[in-house]
């Protein structure tokens, strides 16, 4: 009788099955999270656990939206060094920090985190 040898599998095989992984990932997270959601937030609940103990920091909302600034004629605004955790940006130069970096620096934190290209 004889033997086969090892099953030759080719890049474009592995990309298929890749993908066909992918697609079951995918579908198994879509039909958990809402459940898993359900069980969280019921055990969040049970405990009285906060926000801030998650971690989370909720930002005091705003009464009013404010046009942006423009920038002097000939200037250019700084390109953005650092993204906040609701999507703030900051260039990182002189002047005040912004109060979502004072926060992150206050708690202990490390602004260099915040790296936008890291």
């Amino acid at each position: 009788m004889a033997t086969k040898g090892p099953k030759v599998t080719t890049l474009a095989d592995i990309k298929a099955q890749m993908a066909e992984l992918q697609k079951q990932h995918d579908a198994i997270v879509a039909n958990e999270k809402e459940t898993i959601i359900a069980e969280m937030k019921e055990k969040i609940s049970d405990y009285g656990i906060t926000a801030n103990e998650l971690g989370f920091q909720l930002s005091a909302p705003t009464t009013s939206v404010k046009p942006p600034k423009s920038t002097p004629a000939g200037k250019t605004k700084a390109e953005a060094k650092y993204r906040g955790p609701n999507n703030e940006e900051w260039a990182g130069g002189i002047g005040a920090r912004p109060k979502w970096v004072k926060a992150i620096l206050e708690a202990g934190g490390n602004i260099e985190d915040y790296l936008i290209n890291k």
